[in-house]
This record gives structure tokens, sequence and C-alpha cells, in this order.
């Protein structure tokens, strides 16, 4: 049975999967987090006293507060952080899709920076969401430096569950396949592995030291992306040593 404290930081998460930065019903949380609404609503009303959630007084949905979101912005590598975003935007403007920084965590590939054009489309993962590290760009380029018995441990649980007919590896040996393939040209692509319509290309990041510590990823329509994959890894490698150039010289980018 799960703790009081896991029954609110579901909630909570749910917030980052329906998308962080918008209002959400309580009956959309609940479906969210498999709970009853009246549960659901119980909770809310528990972190609005806190300040950790608001509501609008006319609509009566729910929003992150603004103690929550001062709390987040000092949370994971900020430095990394700041440095990418510049890099992001550059990136759209020449691609005219999404872009997306992403780290790991655990065995999922956590999306924490978002940028996007006026023609991308509503996909490729919202900050803060979580995906599985076998069917997305993201989630192999996080996997370049380990060895193949590390992949099966981040990867075994996910390659288990229904694929839905879309194209990602389904086992460990063409997930390996794709590894190898994808670590040689220096660049993962996902395309319909997670959405149908949906293609991705991940670039990973490097520390100084060089360890791997983000993966720059483009997201948009497969019928666009497609006759652009070389073009576009070209723009995400750029981009990644840039990134590298001011992680390695922060004083010098302006990152602190």
């Amino acid at each position: 049975m799960d703790s009081s404290a896991e029954r609110v930081a579901a909630l909570l998460l749910a917030f980052a999967d329906k998308g962080a930065d918008g209002d959400h019903k309580v009956s959309e949380l609940a479906r969210a987090v498999g709970r009853e609404r009246s549960q659901v609503s119980r909770m809310l009303h528990a972190l609005q006293r806190s300040g950790l959630v608001e509501q609008d007084e006319e609509t009566r949905r729910y929003r992150l507060g603004w103690p929550l979101l001062v709390l987040a912005s000092g949370a994971g590598d900020t430095a990394l952080l700041r440095a990418a975003r510049p890099v992001l935007r550059k990136v759209v403007a020449h691609t005219g899709e999404v872009a997306l920084l992403s780290v790991q965590q655990g065995n999922r590939s956590l999306t924490v920076l978002r940028e996007e054009s006026a023609q991308s489309l509503r996909a490729g993962g919202w900050v803060g969401r979580s995906s599985p590290m076998h069917c997305t760009a993201s989630g192999r380029a996080l996997l370049f430096d380990s060895d193949d018995q590390l992949v099966d441990a981040l990867t075994a649980d996910d390659l288990l569950a229904p694929a839905h007919g879309l194209t990602g590896p389904r086992t460990l040996d063409e997930l390996l396949a794709r590894l190898r393939t994808e670590r040689q040209r220096g660049y993962s692509l996902a395309s319909e592995e997670v959405e149908i319509g949906l293609t991705s290309v991940g670039i990973p990041v490097r520390e100084p030291a060089g360890d791997l510590v983000a993966v720059l990823n483009i997201s948009g329509p497969t019928s666009r992306m497609i006759p652009r994959i070389d073009d576009i890894a070209r723009r995400l490698r750029a981009a990644a040593g840039g990134l590298e150039a001011a992680l390695a010289h922060p004083l010098r980018s302006g990152t602190r």
C-alpha cells in the first residue's frame, strides 16, 4: 500500500504529465493518478492551504502554486539549464521544430527544458515528463556510455511492456543493435517509436571531464523530419558543442 506522501507526490507529478504550465480539472487529475475524484479533491484542498497549488475562482481548475515553482527553480543543475536555454532557442530558430533538453533520472529520460516554434507539434515531452529509455531518441542517447549489462538493467521492465504496434525495439538484442548503429553515427533516431507521426533525433552533451550529462533533442512531424535528418543532426551536433563549451567556460559564457 502506498503512503500518503507517495499519493501526494503522484498528484503533483500529474500536473507535469498533463503540462505543468496549465490549469487542470479535478476529474483530469483523478484519472491521471487512478484515484477517486473525492479523494483527489481533498488532497488538492490540503495542498491549496499550503500554497503548493492554486485554484481559479471562476473555472475551479487547479494549477501549481508559486511556492512550489520557486522551489523547483532551484532544482537540478542550474548551470546546465541556464546555458542550454539560448542553445535550444537557436536550434528552434534554425529548424522550426521542438527542442528539448533531457537528463537521466533512474531508468527514465526526464525532460527538463523545452523550446518550441510556431509550427511545432504539441508533442515530444513536457517539462517534467519522463519517458522510457529504449524507445526514445533522448533515452537511447543517454545510454550511449552504458555497457550491455547496464542497458539491460535500465530497460528490462519497459521492454516487457506492450509495444502497441509502434516501431520501437521489443527485445534487448534489437535495442543493443540500434544502440551500436547510433553510437557509431553519433546520434539517436526514434521515428514513430512512441507516437505515430513523430520523429526525434538526440545528441549527447558531455561535461568537461567527458561524462554524459544530458541530451539535446529535436522532435517534429515525421513528414518534415525524415527528409532533413542529416541537417538536423548536424545542427544538433553543433549545438551540443556550443553547450559543452559553455559548461567548460561558465564565466566566459555568462553561465553561473
